[in-house]
């Protein structure tokens, strides 16, 4: 049965937690590297497996959200339960602040002006303070609101964060993360600087996994519905996610290399001059076989960038939700292998029982480790250093395991 079996836990999110975890350490080491593939790593133009474990990673935070808020407002109250998510969210904000530095440093007492220090701390705002802790950190007090509510409520959320974000990027923020001239960096004071992983207002759609995450819990914890039965739904909604999610990006097959912007001198640049709002009069011109979007993990040619591709740097929408598809219907994969078959990797419990002290020691032991593996490293170097680094990390992991030293998210 899909329940927590009086443990208080359900294994195949522990394993799934556990997973996305080793993925991104196999990613984000790898990701350095000419020699690997790309769909290894990290990119803006498709989506690569690299692209899948951080949106997979919200929904099991999502998951966890739900599961821990709910018992803790049983236990303790709403007052108490929602001050403990402020505060544990703000603490996960200062710690990646701490792990990754704010982007920018101040080199002399000179160079600490009043213009040159709120040019810095927007900066820090607009882009240098997303990493995934604090992206973490600060969607969950985003979804605060609603996590404990019903179901129709969260998914209203997960379309009404969608909504705002097309209409915040036909208005400015494409050109505002692209690092491309908008009023938005007029206000701001941050023009020419790009940010990644859709920025400030990237947050609205990294807390659609999480919201997906909330929703997976419940499919999970219905009375009297079997493992089986659950996959089956996870899977079934994946499936029709990522179907719709595909079909939206579809649109990117609209542009041409004639919509590519030029710059002042002449030469073009690679994003279109409408990315958000698609030449929709070509759908007449085309066959509907050439209106179909390159198939995802696989490398598309790119003809002039737009708010229709499965972008992370954007967070568009059909990245967003054809990642948000992927992490359900996968999970199904693990309720039926975990909840009702039993299975278990040792390497998946320990990451998914302590996934926040891994994050923050594979930082560490990464960097170490890359001091001896060159960017430029044949194959079989570059695979040696990622077995070090990984049997590293883990010595660590499992120390901690053993003296029953838990951080979780």
């Amino acid at each position: 049965m899909s329940s927590m079996a009086g443990t208080g836990r359900i294994a195949s999110m522990d394993q799934f937690r556990g997973y996305t975890v080793a993925g991104m350490f196999v990613v984000n080491f790898l990701g350095a590297f000419a020699v690997i593939h790309s769909v290894l790593k990290h990119n803006n133009t498709y989506f690569s497996y690299a692209d899948s474990i951080m949106p997979s990673f919200m929904f099991a935070c999502g998951f966890s959200y739900r599961l821990s808020l709910l018992r803790r407002i049983d236990q303790v109250g709403s007052s108490l339960a929602y001050r403990r998510v402020l505060w544990r969210s703000l603490g996960l904000v200062l710690i990646s602040l701490v792990v990754y530095g704010v982007g920018f440093s101040f080199k002399s007492w000179d160079e600490m002006t009043g213009p040159g220090v709120l040019r810095a701390l927007a900066e820090l705002v607009k882009a240098d303070a997303w990493e995934v802790l604090a992206i973490i950190g600060v969607c969950q007090l985003l979804i605060m609101p609603v996590v404990a509510r019903s179901a129709w409520t969260r998914f209203g959320t997960m379309i009404g964060f969608s909504a705002a974000h097309f209409l915040m990027s036909y208005s400015f923020n494409y050109d505002f993360v692209s690092g491309q001239p908008n009023w938005m960096d007029g206000l701001w004071g941050t023009t020419g600087r790009r940010a990644w992983d859709g920025g400030l207002f990237g947050l609205l759609h990294w807390s659609v996994p999480m919201l997906a995450g909330t929703l997976a819990f419940d499919t999970m914890t219905v009375t009297g519905r079997s493992s089986g039965s659950a996959a089956a739904r996870l899977m079934a909604w994946g499936a029709l996610v990522m179907i719709v999610a595909y079909a939206l990006s579809c649109f990117s097959t609209l542009y041409t290399v004639d919509d590519r912007r030029t710059q002042e001198n002449g030469d073009p640049i690679d994003i279109a001059v409408s990315p958000v709002i698609p030449p929709l009069d070509r759908l007449s011109d085309r066959p509907p076989a050439d209106l179909l979007a390159t198939a995802p993990l696989i490398e598309p040619e790119v003809l002039a960038k737009n708010y229709w591709m499965m972008d992370k740097r954007i967070v568009t929408i059909p990245f967003i939700w054809f990642s948000t598809g992927f992490a359900l219907a996968l999970y199904g994969l693990f309720v039926i292998a975990c909840d009702r078959f039993g299975a278990s990797l040792e390497l998946f419990r320990l990451l998914g029982m302590n996934p926040l002290a891994a994050y923050i020691i594979h930082r560490v032991v990464e960097r170490t480790v890359y001091a001896f593996v060159p960017k430029d490293s044949p194959l079989w170097w570059t695979m040696i250093g990622l077995l070090i680094f990984f049997a590293i990390t883990m010595l660590f992991v499992r120390f901690l395991d053993r003296q029953k030293i838990y951080l979780r998210l």
